[in-house]
């Protein structure tokens, strides 16, 4: 959600693309970060998995204001596509201001893009957002290759009723990339310039227990991402205790056969 820093003037917004595995997600933001019209760009930070990444990175948009003299920061999260990683995507999806939601339009990946489309809307619904209010722009991605379908197919399935912004793109080729990226952040202004509440209201039945379960399901995850993340130099600390091992071994084993030739 929307962070404000009273001290230094400046507001904090969260924009989390979105999308199956092998979408176009991390391609994107790679593009975006490597875009030298965009200043102020922090760090890339990437958490890896086994078979996908999770990455973030802000930056200050100079174009955009609000009018009243604060500064916009932007900060932009992929999530993993695969889809044993749900609770990876739940816990990137908290707090977000805005979505990208990144369709593959090869015809081969229909399946994927629906499910991962609910599942947007699953994990929105789970982090107490509503999907009617909170921004959501659809880019076509992979417009560049040969077996995909037609935007207006795509259309029909994923915007029949057209109430969410969309952009063909072929972000290999950084086609699409920033004027997705401009409309994403133009109506995450435009929503907080309107003081529009993206929140759901909570149900006063639910329980404490099950925001606990929540909260250490999100913290399990967190590790385990950390732990991915550091595997290889577990691995190599691993290593090296063995060969140091094996040194200790010979060593041990050098000196009694010296002190055997002494006798």
């Amino acid at each position: 959600m929307v962070f404000i820093n009273e001290a230094i003037k400046e507001i904090t917004l969260k924009l989390v693309y979105y999308g199956p595995g092998l979408s176009g997600k991390t391609t994107n933001l790679e593009k975006i970060y490597e875009n030298p019209k965009l200043g102020g760009k922090g760090k890339m930070i990437t958490m890896s998995t086994e078979t996908d990444r999770t990455i973030f990175f802000d930056f200050l948009p100079m174009e955009f204001n609000t009018g009243s003299g604060y500064k916009i920061r932007i900060q932009i999260y992929t999530v993993p596509g695969q889809v044993f990683y749900d609770a990876t995507r739940r816990l990137v999806l908290k707090g977000a201001d805005g979505v990208v939601f990144v369709v593959d339009s090869q015809k081969a990946l229909l399946e994927a893009n629906i499910d991962s489309f609910k599942n947007l809307m699953d994990n929105l619904v789970i982090n107490k957002i509503d999907p009617e209010k909170i921004p959501i722009i659809l880019q076509y991605n992979k417009r560049d290759l040969k077996e995909v379908m037609t935007v207006e197919e795509l259309q029909g399935i994923f915007n029949p009723s057209n109430k969410y912004s969309f952009f063909e793109a072929s972000a290999i080729n950084g086609e699409g990339v920033l004027k997705t990226l401009q409309k994403a952040v133009h109506l995450m202004i435009e929503n907080l310039n309107k003081k529009i509440d993206i929140g759901l209201a909570e149900k006063k039945e639910e329980k404490r227990e099950e925001r606990a379960e929540e909260k250490m399901e999100d913290f399990l995850t967190l590790l385990k991402m950390l732990y991915n993340s550091n595997k290889n130099i577990i691995l190599l600390i691993s290593s090296l205790l063995e060969d140091l091992k094996k040194q200790e071994e010979f060593l041990e084993s050098y000196i009694e056969k010296a002190k055997e030739k002494k006798l």
